[in-house]
């Protein structure tokens, strides 16, 4: 099984929503005056580039996490926990199955295959889901979304040493 990169999730994770943060106050600040609207309006593009690239890499890292504990056992495929996301108002629920879900199915799988390593902290997997929920409450939401990026940066830590830590096994691929 090949070994996640921590340094690159973690970098694309981390360096994708800083700069989207820092590019879309700096694209505030140029959009507030007519001489500076365009270039208010690029780092706006570009931040929301950055956002994407942050995005895409959280999604890829979900794919991956489920894919290493794929035994039968596991409650989704890596496809289904990624793809299923994309479903408005399901997706609410659907949150709760792929992050929290698979601190609790990899813990079981740790279990089931005796392997020696931590199992996750399942309260800090159910934390980011409730915090995307409470997102939505004006006012409290901005302050539960900036712990959620944090909260996702330190998951993705977290489920790179997770499946680093797994032993490669017999007939299974590699996570890649």
């Amino acid at each position: 099984m090949q070994k996640l990169s921590k340094s690159f999730y973690l970098g694309s994770i981390a360096g994708g929503l800083g700069a989207y943060v820092l590019l879309i106050v700096v694209g505030v600040a140029l959009s507030s005056s007519r001489s500076t609207e365009e270039a208010g309006i690029f780092f706006f593009v570009l931040g929301a580039l950055a956002g994407l690239y942050a995005i895409i890499a959280w999604w890829v890292l979900v794919y991956k996490m489920w894919a290493a504990i794929q035994d039968g056992h596991a409650r989704t495929t890596p496809g289904k926990a990624v793809g299923f996301m994309f479903i408005p108002v399901y997706n609410i629920y659907w949150i709760f199955q792929t992050i929290h879900g698979f601190a609790k199915d990899y813990n079981s799988y740790l279990q089931r295959h005796s392997v020696n390593a931590p199992p996750l902290p399942e309260g800090l997997f159910l934390a980011i889901p409730v915090l995307a929920l409470v997102s939505i409450v004006p006012v409290l939401g901005v302050l539960a979304s900036l712990a959620n990026v944090i909260l996702f940066i330190i998951v993705a830590g977290k489920v790179c040493d997770a499946v680093n830590a797994l032993p490669a096994q017999p007939g299974m691929g590699p996570v890649r």
